[in-house]
């Protein structure tokens, strides 16, 4: 069998890449734009459409990135580094929604404890109303 190494992205494929990642760009500025995206979360997003748009444009680039990392074709190191990008994301957001549950979990007793001390207040209240009515200085 005869494995032929490409030496550079097709120029479909490279259309597609640059074309999908600009409008993964021009998408995330919009989301920006109309503040449906938070500036924490959008700045990873950015730099992964800017990485893959200057890595789909530049093909020199994409080359010595596949070489140097020992991928023979350069669009299976396109979506490699798309896939890191991807998997730098769900860390951000595992880490992101660890440290909401914990919160929530603090609010939630805290709410319970809130809560407890309402429920005890109108029985403290009546024990203690009687004490005032017997004592001298109530008058």
């Amino acid at each position: 069998m005869l494995l032929l190494a490409v030496d550079s992205l097709d120029a479909r494929a490279q259309l597609v890449a640059i074309i999908g990642s600009a409008l993964l760009f021009v998408f995330l500025l919009e989301l920006l734009r109309r503040r449906r995206l938070a500036e924490p979360y959008a700045i990873l997003w950015l730099l992964a459409s800017i990485v893959l748009l200057v890595l789909s444009i530049w093909n020199d680039l994409l080359d010595t990135v596949a070489d140097g990392v020992g991928i023979r074709t350069p669009a299976n190191a396109l979506f490699a580094v798309a896939f890191g990008f991807i998997l730098a994301l769900l860390l951000s957001f595992s880490v992101v929604l660890s440290r909401l549950s914990r919160e929530n979990k603090v609010l939630a007793q805290e709410v319970a404890r809130l809560n407890e001390g309402q429920a005890q207040a109108p029985v403290q209240a009546r024990e203690a109303e009687p004490a005032r009515q017997e004592s001298p200085t109530a008058k």
